[in-house]
């Protein structure tokens, strides 16, 4: 993946936590990281995205995310009733067979 440098201006007060940072070992590499799971937890991008960005594997970037406490897929109210009707018809099934 390319990268392209750019200027910006923080905080003096922000520097001393840039560093302190999970999950890279350059400032530049911590916030890429910190950027790419921002734009993931707002749904900016997707979690194959983020993945890309870093750099990382799929597998690897969930990982960091469960570092940070951040959940990485969403189980719905819809999911659970489509579960719910799937341990209902086969649940019975299922247990029968062990």
């Amino acid at each position: 993946m390319s990268s392209k440098n750019i200027d910006i201006k923080i905080s003096e007060d922000l520097v001393p936590y840039l560093y302190i940072l999970k999950g890279g070992e350059t400032v530049s590499d911590k916030l890429t990281l910190s950027a790419v799971v921002g734009l993931f937890t707002t749904k900016v991008i997707t979690l194959e995205k983020a993945a890309e960005l870093t750099g990382k594997s799929i597998w690897d970037f969930i990982d960091i995310l469960k570092v940070y406490g951040i959940p990485w897929g969403e189980y719905e109210e819809d999911d659970m009733d489509m579960d719910d009707v799937f341990l209902s018809k086969f649940g019975g099934i299922m247990d029968e067979k062990n």
